[in-house]
Parts: C-alpha cells; sequence; structure tokens
C-alpha cells in the first residue's frame, strides 16, 4: 500500500503500564532527568513525563500485562560522554539489568546499549550511538 504524501509528523507519546507510580517517578525523575508534566483527570492513577522531546505517559495498574510475541521495550539515548556516569549511576542505585551493556557495530557505526528494567519490570533499551569515548 502506497501513499502519496506523508500523513506523520513525528510521534506524540509512549504510553507505559506502572505498577507504582511514585516508583516510577523516582526512577525516571531521579535518574534519567524526567520532569513531570500537568496531567487531565482522566478517572485513573497516572502521570506524564518528559525528557526533550520524548514524553512517556504512565498509567497505574496492580497487574502488569503480559507481553507477546516479540520484545517489548522503548530506548533512551543516552550521549556518549555520559554513557560510564549513567551505568555507573544506574548500578549504584540497585537497578536491575537484563544483561552486562554491551558495545557493537551497526554498518560501521560504533553503538553501546544496555537493557535494564523499571520499577515494574518494563524493559529499558539504553544506547548511544557514535565514537565510544
Amino acid at each position: 500500500m502506497a501513499t502519496t504524501h506523508q500523513i506523520i509528523s513525528g510521534y506524540s507519546h509512549i504510553a507505559v503500564v506502572c505498577t507504582d507510580l511514585d516508583a516510577a517517578r523516582a526512577f525516571y525523575c531521579d535518574l534519567f532527568g524526567f520532569e513531570e508534566l500537568p496531567r487531565p483527570d482522566f478517572g485513573v492513577p497516572g502521570m506524564w513525563l518528559r525528557v526533550g522531546n520524548l514524553q512517556l505517559h504512565f498509567l497505574e495498574n496492580e497487574t502488569m500485562p503480559i507481553p507477546g510475541p516479540g520484545f517489548p521495550h522503548f530506548a533512551l539515548h543516552i550521549e556518549n560522554d555520559r554513557w560510564d556516569e549513567t551505568i555507573g549511576l544506574l548500578k549504584r542505585n540497585a537497578v536491575s539489568f537484563l544483561s552486562d551493556p554491551s558495545e557493537r557495530s551497526d554498518f560501521g557505526t560504533p553503538v553501546r546499549a544496555a537493557f535494564v528494567l523499571d520499577p515494574s519490570g518494563n524493559v529499558v533499551e539504553l544506547t548511544t550511538v557514535g565514537p565510544l569515548s
């Protein structure tokens, strides 16, 4: 199916389910520098967070949905010169890593990646692209 013009100009937000808003707030705001935004009252607990142009919209639910096929996650970019500092900060704060941070080459471009779990068990990929410092 082809379109004759681009109809999508970007993304709006990523919706994330969490089991504890306070724990999610501490994880994303205290460790990654997100700021909390005003949120309309939708009648369900939640919060909106932003860093740069990225918005995460959290919905609180006592149980997490069962993930389907694939590896559902979202990725946050870390500046190259802050990679080691960021990994150290997460380890000092007992953040769960799914595996050790790795380095690879994507079509000749150096990439670092680490997969961590947020307090509700959501998978978050941390990545940096470009010359490794």
